[in-house]
């Protein structure tokens, strides 16, 4: 069986063993907002092997997202990995007219950012890939770090971590023990 219907397995077991414990709600996406949505694709779907949901261009209300202006056209996507409706990740792209430039990017976390955690097969692999993406900056390079497990004892990842050419930080793992 290959790993990502592995990977789905197991979190639809893990599901099903929580659903006593379940929380009254779901974290279904999380949302970039982007001026050119290729670079992201390429990142996203075409490195991490996300997949695509949801691919539409839309007339913005101006109701939901405090952005752009009321009867913008835009593009969203939707990239779902390896459970069909949560851990998904949209990107949004204004067209016409534009979302205005973002301020210069920093290289630093603060009060108000997001961090966006994806576990992957090969992060070595990943990162060689990365590393060709124009505007992408790698905050911390491959290496085996090691974290307390809730019930006692330690698990073992192999991280690193990359701001993407949008400024969105990344935290990008491979398990190597649980």
């Amino acid at each position: 069986m290959p790993k990502d219907i592995k990977a789905g397995v197991r979190l639809a077991a893990d599901m099903d063993a929580a659903s006593e414990k379940r929380a009254p709600v779901d974290f279904r996406r999380a949302t970039m907002l982007v001026n050119d949505i290729e670079t992201p694709l390429r990142i996203y779907r075409d490195i991490l092997g996300m997949r695509i949901h949801y691919d539409q261009q839309l007339t913005i209300s101006g109701d939901g997202l405090p952005a752009g202006e009321p009867g913008a056209k835009a593009r969203l996507v939707m990239l779902q990995a390896n459970h069909p409706w949560v851990g998904m990740l949209g990107i949004v792209q204004y067209l016409d007219p534009p979302l205005p430039p973002p301020p210069p990017r920093q290289r630093r976390l603060g009060i108000g950012d997001a961090v966006f955690l994806m576990n992957c097969d090969d992060v070595r692999a990943v990162h060689l890939q990365l590393r060709e993406v124009q505007g992408l900056f790698v905050h911390s390079e491959p290496r085996v770090r090691e974290f307390p497990k809730p019930g006692g004892g330690r698990f073992r990842l192999l991280g690193m971590s990359f701001f993407d050419p949008n400024g969105y930080f990344v935290e990008l793992s491979e398990w190597l023990s649980r």
